[in-house]
């Protein structure tokens, strides 16, 4: 059995949901104790428990201690299988964080998945649907996987009630990706909102274009309001840019009391270019989403990223220590930096007969 000690660097969520995936892809069932140790509110949390659930499902895991403020689990998987799931959070917890867990399990099943969620597509402390759609999947399916995201219906703070449909086919497994400096040839954006009036979203749209034209590049950014039958249960407002070309860079900006359309949208591409600048292939959200796939993967990954944070840091410390990835990485947090991975090659078992 794998044993994590939740109390690891940052000690949040991430190491929970990493353990849980590298346990439903290897086989091994993993014992993970003192949950979010590091967390004001230590153990797990509704957003959680669900992942946890809807991971179980997937790979008809055993589990034990499975209940809010739990700060010990097992999770005892079984085969991957393929089929249609349903998930409903239940409040505005992530549909994005849900899938950074249930995605790669997915793709190491034995035949086509489609998994919908429904929960929270743009809330605080996490990616927003459409830079998961846009870059984290993105750079995932130059990795080898195989999948599509999109987004039903939006769901904001405190409600929720987004709707989410992912569609993932099996894989032999993850590729390695090598990139130094990446070429970024334009930006691309969505600025959206619901239950407000749609200029709110036009004039976040139309801030982040000025900074990204005064700043030289090219931009399109889509406006998007839903009709009456697709309005979110609670209204709310999201800018998300990201760039194109071979980037896997992102930025976005939430709508919040207090706080105009102007700056959001302002803000969001701000960041965005402050990143672009770096030269750097991943951006700073999305370098800790590629650590278990790159570790997964045949062969050896190195890609530079915008800044080092904590919870990549973290996620490549989970890493070596679960699936005993040699990773080494250069720079220190908060600075730009390269991460190398040496992948272990982990292979589906419904391909392993295939040469």
């Amino acid at each position: 059995m794998i044993e994590v000690d939740g109390s690891l660097m940052e000690g949040g969520g991430q190491l929970l949901r990493m353990a849980t995936t590298y346990s439903a892809i290897l086989g091994e069932p993993v014992k993970i104790t003192n949950i979010r140790a590091n967390r004001n509110q230590p153990g797990l949390k509704p957003q959680h428990l669900s992942t946890l659930k809807a991971v179980a499902e997937i790979c008809s895991a055993e589990t034990k201690g499975l209940e809010v403020a739990s700060r010990e689990v097992e999770f005892h998987p079984r085969k991957i299988k393929g089929g249609e799931f349903n998930f409903d959070i239940g409040t505005a917890g992530s549909c994005s964080l849900l899938l950074q867990c249930a995605a790669p399990v997915a793709a190491y099943s034995d035949g086509p998945v489609r998994i919908s969620v429904r929960g929270g597509t743009a809330v605080r402390w996490s990616p927003p649907m459409h830079i998961v759609q846009h870059v984290v999947w993105a750079g995932l399916n130059r990795m080898g996987f195989s999948g599509v995201v999109r987004v039903l219906r939006d769901g904001y703070y405190p409600k929720g009630g987004g709707v989410v449909e992912a569609r993932i086919n099996p894989v032999r497994g993850f590729k390695s990706i090598e990139c130094e400096k990446a070429e970024v040839s334009g930006i691309r954006g969505l600025s959206t909102c619901g239950g407000l009036p749609r200029h709110v979203a036009e004039r976040q749209a139309d801030s982040a274009h000025k900074v990204i034209r005064d700043e030289g590049f090219e931009a399109h950014i889509d406006v998007a309001t839903p009709g009456k039958t697709l309005t979110p249960l609670s209204p709310g407002s999201v800018i998300c840019l990201w760039a194109e070309g071979d980037a896997l860079i992102g930025d976005d900006g939430l709508g919040e009391r207090g706080k105009t359309a102007e700056r959001v949208g302002s803000e969001a591409a701000q960041r965005l270019i402050e990143q672009i600048r770096t030269g750097a292939y991943v951006d700073l959200h999305t370098a800790d989403n590629l650590i278990l796939p790159c570790s997964l993967a045949a062969g050896t990954s190195s890609f530079t990223v915008t800044r080092l944070t904590l919870h990549t840091l973290t996620a490549v410390e989970v890493a070596k220590s679960i699936i005993g990835a040699k990773i080494i990485v250069e720079g220190s947090e908060g600075k730009p930096g390269r991460i190398t991975v040496e992948g272990r090659g982990v292979t589906n078992p419904r391909f392993a007969d295939q040469a």
